[in-house]
Order: structure tokens, then sequence, then C-alpha cells
């Protein structure tokens, strides 16, 4: 009950969680960052702002291409462990401890990017809205946004009330149900290992994409585009996950 009044995120989810990284290949982080790179236009010496960053699983590939990267997380393990790895392979990747919803950057970054389903985390709607609004005013007139989250029409079309893996000695069952009222996946998340256990329980808001399009025209964005896959492929009930892009305005009052 605690974890679910102080936010869930805000526990030891994500260092409980941390092994689950390790099931995301080389060969896709590869693709993602490439893809980032070309689609944002990044170019050596620009500006990138990794919000949540994570332990930088995108951080390290952009900041070896010579990108600026400041990367931002509320988990102060994974901030330990990117800025341990950015030592030993000789990057400079800015660190800061603080909660997406509290960043205070005005005009400072070529382009950000929410990734890897670290969206809709919060009790109310509005601080979803309120991440998207913290981003673009942390964008140069004329930067670019991107989330990449998962996609509400996928979720539904394929979902799985139960499923478990095992990593490196840990086992994570999870048990799911959803509301549709709310659009939120509830779960139970729980972490065995050795004859231990530890359970969280997870509210995640998640989308459509024709969602998060308004939300983004809400927040001033322009320009916005959406894909379902690293090579454009179009959004669809079959693409779990999604890339939707927006920029702030050149001549921008926002």
């Amino acid at each position: 009950m605690g974890a679910r009044q102080q936010g869930w995120w805000q526990k030891n989810f994500f260092p409980d969680f941390r092994p689950l990284f390790d099931m995301i290949s080389p060969r896709q982080t590869n693709a993602e960052a490439r893809y980032i790179i070309e689609k944002m236009n990044l170019r050596p010496g620009r500006k990138f702002l990794d919000c949540p960053c994570g332990i930088g699983r995108i951080a390290l590939p952009l900041a070896k291409k010579g990108i600026r990267v400041t990367g931002v997380d509320i988990t102060t393990s994974y901030l330990e462990e990117l800025q341990s790895k950015a030592k030993r392979r000789g990057l400079k990747i800015e660190c800061i401890e603080r909660d997406m919803r509290l960043i205070d950057f005005n005009e400072k970054f070529d382009a950000a990017g929410n990734l890897g389903t670290s969206f809709g985390y919060f009790e109310n709607q509005s601080d979803d809205l309120l991440t998207l609004k913290k981003a673009y005013r942390a964008l140069k007139p004329g930067g670019k946004f991107l989330l990449h989250v998962t996609n509400r029409d996928w979720i539904i079309a394929h979902f799985v009330p139960r499923d478990w893996s095992e990593i490196k000695g840990l086992k994570v069952i999870q048990k799911r149900t959803f509301d549709y009222e709310k659009s939120i996946i509830r779960s139970t998340w729980v972490f065995a290992r050795d004859g231990r256990e530890q359970d969280y329980q997870v509210d995640i808001r998640v989308y459509s994409c024709h969602e998060i399009i308004k939300m983004f025209a809400r927040t001033g964005f322009v320009d916005i585009q959406t894909f379902g896959t690293t090579t454009d492929e179009p959004i669809d009930r079959n693409q779990r996950m999604m890339f939707i892009f927006g920029t702030r305005p050149k001549a921008s009052g926002r």
C-alpha cells in the first residue's frame, strides 16, 4: 500500500528492475540510437536531453558519437552506473537526479527524448502533460522531441494477464488487469531471488497514437510525426512501440 501512496516509481522498483535491461540486445540499442541520431539530426557538439535516462542505454551511444548528453533520472543507482560506464569509456555525460516533472531547463537543448516506456507513471493525467511541457521548455526554438512509448492499441490487441521471465537468477512475475475507464494497466510485479520475494503495485497509463498527437499539439509541438519502428513503418495495432516526434517552433512564444 505504501508503494502506491508514495508513487511506485519512487520506491525500490527500478533498482529491482535493473537486470531486465540486460534482456535488451546491443543490436536493438544500437539500432534505436542510430535512428534517433538520424531522425533528430544530431551531430557532434549538439545538446541532447535524455529524461529519464535510466542506466544510459541510449545516452552512452549518443555520447560516443560526440553528442553532448545530459541525463536526468530519479533513480540514484542508475545515475551512478551511467557515470561509471561513461568514465570507463572516456565519455562525458552530465547526470542530474530529479523527477522529470521538476526539470527547469529553458531553451538549452537541440533535442530531447523520453525513451523506453517512461511515460504515464503519475496518478494525475495532468502530470503527463506537464512532463511534455517541461521537455518543450527545455528545447531551443526549432529543437526536436521524441516520445518512445508503448502503443495502447497493441496492448489491447495482445493483452496477457500474466507472464514471467528469468535472468541471472532473478525471476520476475507480472499479473495484470486493464482499467478501460482510465486506460491504466494495473500490475503486480514480483521479483524473486534466493528464496526472497518483493512485490510492487504498478499503475501505468497508456495512450493511443491519436491521444499523444493531441497532447503534443496542446503542448505546442508542430511537425508531429509518428512511426512504429526504426524503419519508419506506420503505427498500427501490431506495432508494440511508438516513436512520436515533435518540433518546438522556431518562432516560439511559449
